[in-house]
């Protein structure tokens, strides 16, 4: 008895594992669903429009960097949210007004996300994400001390943002006033504590692992979304170049050539649609062969027919 309870109420005597396993596997099927369910609803809100089949490859374009970019302004919003306690166990009024300044860009990137202004949404949210560890470090009292190094990692945020919502180039202008930033910061900004020391005996130690982090961040995504919109720029262009091959083949067909065949292969996105056109018009011109010579056929037929009947008039049978 004990065994059995361990199993729910409705589980077949002779089942009890398998269906413990399919209960628990329908669980996490609707807990994926739930999050579904949700994410398409945030994409409603927050992600501009799908375009329809025959956009242009630019306004594809610009919806995949909104999509990305409404992704990327959830996380931004869950740091955000994070980060809040600690500006209030602080007592820090700027980081508290900038919290809210924040808040309202981002809500103002979701709104311009959605009508389709991708860029300007991008640059609103790599600025909201540049301002709160610059207010942060200017607004430590004392001066910068070692406590703050941390934020500069920070520093990484608008990168994502630019990467993500801007043409890939943008990533580097970010990156050099992230850099500029950060030196400025360093050299000329009072410093206290072990940091003054530190900066004082080796500036050079400290700087180039936060500018050494912009620079290598910034190149891999630079390369990454770089390639991957040739990749997609390439797939569209053979994409087009299918659709007129197709199209070309129609053509030839309503003219009545039916050697005519799509000239695509596997690695082609349409090669199943031209595979069945070239199949379908393989049969069309099979079936017209045939009934060419059945239609020969019957002509030697008739021909026979009338042949026989010239002999019986002949003979005299």
């Amino acid at each position: 008895m004990s065994n059995l309870s361990t199993f729910p109420a409705n589980t077949p005597p002779g089942e009890p594992q398998a269906s413990l396993y399919l209960t628990q596997q329908r669980q996490r099927n609707k807990s994926f669903q739930g999050l579904a369910r949700i994410l398409q609803l945030w994409y409603r809100i927050a992600s501009p429009p799908e375009p329809g089949d025959s956009a242009p490859f630019e306004e594809r374009e610009r919806f995949r960097r909104g999509r990305i970019g409404s992704q990327i302004i959830i996380l931004l919003y869950a740091i955000l949210f994070v980060s809040f306690p600690d500006a209030l166990a602080r007592s820090s009024p700027a980081l508290i007004v900038i919290f809210v300044i924040d808040l309202s860009m981002l809500t103002l990137a979701v709104v311009l996300n959605h009508k389709r202004r991708v860029n300007a949404a991008g640059i609103i949210a790599a600025l909201c994400f540049i301002a709160s560890p610059t207010v942060d470090l200017l607004s430590t009292p004392g001066g910068v001390n070692t406590s703050v190094l941390p934020i500069f990692g920070l520093l990484v945020l608008p990168l994502m943002c630019a990467v993500s919502f801007l043409p890939p180039w943008w990533v580097f202008i970010v990156a050099a006033g992230n850099c500029l930033f950060t030196l400025y910061t360093l050299q000329f900004m009072p410093t206290s504590g072990e940091l003054h020391e530190v900066l004082k005996a080796g500036f050079t130690g400290v700087v180039t692992p936060i500018v050494d982090s912009q620079i290598v961040v910034s190149i891999v995504a630079f390369l990454w979304i770089r390639g991957t919109t040739q990749a997609l720029l390439r797939a569209d262009r053979a994409e087009e170049i299918a659709r007129q091959k197709i199209v070309e083949t129609h053509v030839r067909v309503a003219n009545g050539d039916l050697n005519a065949r799509v000239p695509l292969t596997q690695d082609n996105l349409l090669w199943q649609v031209s595979g069945s056109l070239n199949n379908l018009l393989a049969r069309l011109q099979r079936s017209r062969q045939d009934a060419s010579q059945v239609q020969q056929m019957q002509f030697a037929l008739h021909q026979a027919h009338q042949e026989i009947a010239r002999l019986k008039r002949f003979t005299g049978g």
